[in-house]
C-alpha cells in the first residue's frame, strides 16, 4: 500500500478544483468584490455629504442663534425704553393729579374756613340773643348788650 499518491493522479484531481475555483472567482467573487467596493465608496461619499450638510446646518444654526440673541437684546432694550417712557408718563399723570387734588383740598379748606367763620359769628349772635333772653327772664326786665 502506497501512502504517497501518484503525481498524475493528484494533478488530475487538483486541475478540476482549480478550474472550479477560477470560474467561481470570475463569475461570483470578482463581481461581488467590485459591487462591495462600489457600495463602500457610495457609503463613504454619503457619509462625507452628510458631514458637509451637518456642517452647513451648524453654520446656519449659529447664524440664526446670533440673530435670535440680537433680536432678544433689541427687544430688551425696547422694553426698557418703553417702560421708562411709561413710568415717566405715569409720574406726570400722578403729579398732575396730586396738583389738582391739592388745589381742590385748598379750595375746600378755604370754603370750610369761611363756613366756620360764618357759623361761629352766627353762633355768637345766637348765643348773645339767647343769653339776653335768659337774663331778661331771670331778671324780669330787658337786658341790653352793653350793660
Amino acid at each position: 500500500m502506497n501512502i504517497i499518491p501518484e503525481f498524475d493522479q493528484v494533478l488530475l484531481n487538483v486541475l478540476p478544483f482549480l478550474v472550479a475555483i477560477l470560474g467561481m472567482y470570475k463569475i461570483i467573487l470578482s463581481p461581488m468584490v467590485e459591487y462591495l467596493l462600489e457600495r463602500q465608496s457610495a457609503i463613504d461619499s454619503g457619509i462625507d455629504e452628510a458631514k458637509e450638510i451637518e456642517a452647513q446646518i451648524d453654520e446656519r444654526m449659529a447664524a440664526y442663534q446670533a440673530r435670535l440673541d440680537e433680536a432678544k437684546k433689541d427687544v430688551t432694550t425696547l422694553r426698557a425704553e418703553r417702560r421708562a417712557a411709561a413710568q415717566e408718563a405715569y409720574e406726570g399723570v400722578v403729579a398732575q393729579s396730586r396738583k389738582a387734588s391739592d388745589a381742590k383740598i385748598e379750595a375746600a379748606l378755604g370754603e370750610i374756613a369761611v363756613a366756620q367763620e360764618a357759623a361761629a359769628s352766627q353762633l355768637k349772635g345766637m348765643s348773645d340773643e339767647i343769653a339776653n333772653e335768659v337774663a331778661g327772664q331771670v331778671l324780669g326786665r330787658a337786658v341790653s348788650a352793653g350793660a
